[in-house]
């Protein structure tokens, strides 16, 4: 089954402060017909949205103003919606609790980034 397909009308909360790869990840998921919640570029917005919003997949920038994304991924986790790490650094740079999740190390391609959007997608609810 194609990226397309599993991507339509989809929700993918989008928590990036940097303004060129939040256009790459927008552009990709419309493309893919999926639609972005946020994006948010602030701690505090990104665990307002995590909390209420209706999300079927998340694409985290591990440092962001006001923090890093570590709580929003709690929320996530404990609402059982499947996210992706994006980092500069290697799993092993991620807090121990979330080693184990998966990570994209940047710069990534958007082939990368459709690749693991669709293994979110695909992917069981967490536990």
């Amino acid at each position: 089954m194609s990226v397309q397909r599993i991507a339509e009308g989809r929700q993918v909360l989008v928590v990036e402060d940097e303004m060129t790869i939040v256009l790459v990840i927008e552009d990709t998921l419309l493309e893919l017909g999926a639609q972005v919640v946020g994006p948010a570029s602030r701690l505090d917005m990104a665990l307002r949205l995590a909390s209420v919003s209706p999300i079927d997949a998340a694409i985290l920038d591990v440092n962001i103003r006001g923090g890093n994304s570590y709580p929003v991924a709690d929320i996530l986790a404990e609402r059982g919606i499947p996210f992706v790490f994006c980092s500069g650094y290697s799993d092993w740079a991620l807090e121990e609790r979330h080693r184990d999740r998966p990570h994209l190390i940047k710069p990534y391609s958007v082939d990368d980034l459709k690749e693991r959007l669709l293994q979110l997608l695909q992917a069981p609810a967490a536990e």
